[in-house]
């Protein structure tokens, strides 16, 4: 009985001792993507969860759009979204980032035939550390 009782004290202290999933590099993590296949005129929604343990992440976000046929449409560029300055960097920061790609700016092939495309995201913050890149699946774009 005795021993019962010090494994479940040390599973109660072992419990009490976990550490937060926040690290103090940024993380970012795909939570949702509104389609998998996107037609001319529409648009892409993707929702990505952000969190960073001393909330000191920038306010860029950076994309990598990369295709498999049609490289004309590849890029990477930090000027599309901003994550609000007014939003409060607290410590321990988690919040969820819903980014809308458009179809005629970010989307469209810049080719003559439908492409396949995956997109890649990842911030930084004011020391320097980048989230590891999360990529969305791949998701056919027609023209």
């Amino acid at each position: 009985m005795r021993k019962i009782f010090l494994y479940i004290l040390l599973a109660i202290f072992m419990v009490g001792c976990e550490k937060d999933n926040f690290e103090s590099k940024p993380s970012l993590k795909i939570n949702s993507i509104s389609a998998n296949k996107i037609f001319a005129g529409e648009d892409l929604q993707i929702k990505l969860q952000l969190s960073d343990l001393e909330g000191d992440f920038l306010d860029t976000i950076w994309i990598k759009k990369s295709t498999t046929t049609c490289t004309r449409s590849n890029f990477t560029d930090s000027s599309l979204f901003q994550i609000p300055s007014d939003l409060p960097r607290t410590k321990n920061f988690s919040a969820e980032l819903i980014l809308t790609l458009n179809y005629s700016v970010v989307l469209q092939p810049r080719c003559f035939s439908s492409d396949t495309t995956t997109f890649s995201f990842w911030v930084k913050d004011e020391k320097g550390n980048k989230s590891d890149t999360v990529k969305t699946s791949p998701i056919i774009i027609s023209r």
